[in-house]
């Protein structure tokens, strides 16, 4: 490798290492501990577990919804749609400049509702100065209600829910992202920001992360019922896949340093 050349790959991986430190930073707890750390949020699902391998993946939440957690097969204290929405919630904390990401298979089947209603989604919680909850940034995918769609939560417009135009990928992983920059919420699909909500109502940071999918078996949704089909919500850790850390790279870095002084020194 000539000087010249070494050095352009140390300013690329010094470029690099800028780019990644700039990034917001990732807070999602790791999916190989599922369940442990994570606590019911609403309503537990059939299973909220690591599934293994899946897609290509390893360590993969499976959140499963079936019958069993209909509306009508639940406890009677637990009979009304606000526990349709069932997943687990875990602690984290980040301030400004934080995010939340994972990534979900969507599979062809989930294309069509009349195979079955679906929808899965990451929810951020956000606190303001006194930890009181201010805000439940949330990014996903459902097909209830219309065409299978991706889609946030800002609770500042009318109905809440924002389809994204961006055209669902089946049979593969789409990657969502909630990033606090201090002043608004960036929600993005597949690394590019598809929504900014700057009503923020006093947020100071994230508090907590809920991954969750949705049981449509409930009459007071819909009429005729949604079709329910029993389904599984796949999510993967995208932090244990994520580009190497800044230190990483910055060895990296002082390795290619090494490289040009050797060869310097032979050339003498």
């Amino acid at each position: 490798m000539s000087f010249k050349l070494a050095c352009r790959a140390i300013c690329a991986v010094s470029a690099t290492v800028a780019v990644v430190s700039a990034h917001a930073a990732p807070l999602m707890p790791d999916f190989a501990n599922v369940p442990t750390g994570w606590t019911v949020d609403r309503y537990d699902p059939t299973s909220f577990s690591n599934v293994g391998s899946y897609q290509g993946r390893s360590d993969v939440l499976g959140i499963e919804i079936t019958s069993a957690g209909n509306l009508a097969n639940r406890p009677a204290a637990y009979q009304s749609s606000f526990y349709n929405t069932q997943g687990r919630q875990h602690l984290i904390s980040g301030g400004t400049g934080s995010s939340i990401a994972a990534d979900l298979y969507i599979p062809s089947a989930w294309r069509d509702a009349a195979s079955g209603n679906v929808r899965s989604d990451m929810w951020g919680v956000m606190s303001d100065a006194t930890a009181a909850v201010s805000a439940y940034p949330i990014i996903g995918f459902t097909n209830y209600g219309g065409a299978a769609r991706y889609r946030v939560f800002d609770g500042d417009v009318s109905g809440g829910w924002v389809d994204s135009s961006v055209a669902v990928a089946f049979d593969a992983w789409t990657s969502f992202e909630i990033d606090f920059t201090g002043t608004a919420f960036n929600f993005l699909i597949n690394g590019s920001t598809v929504y900014t909500d700057s009503t923020i109502d006093g947020t100071t940071g994230f508090s907590a992360v809920i991954m969750q999918a949705y049981n449509f078996a409930d009459p007071a949704i819909g009429n005729p019922v949604p079709v329910l089909a029993d389904y599984t919500a796949h999510w993967s850790n995208v932090s244990a896949n994520a580009v190497p850390e800044p230190g990483s790279l910055a060895l990296i870095g002082v390795a290619l340093v090494g490289l040009v002084v050797s060869r310097r020194r032979r050339a003498v």
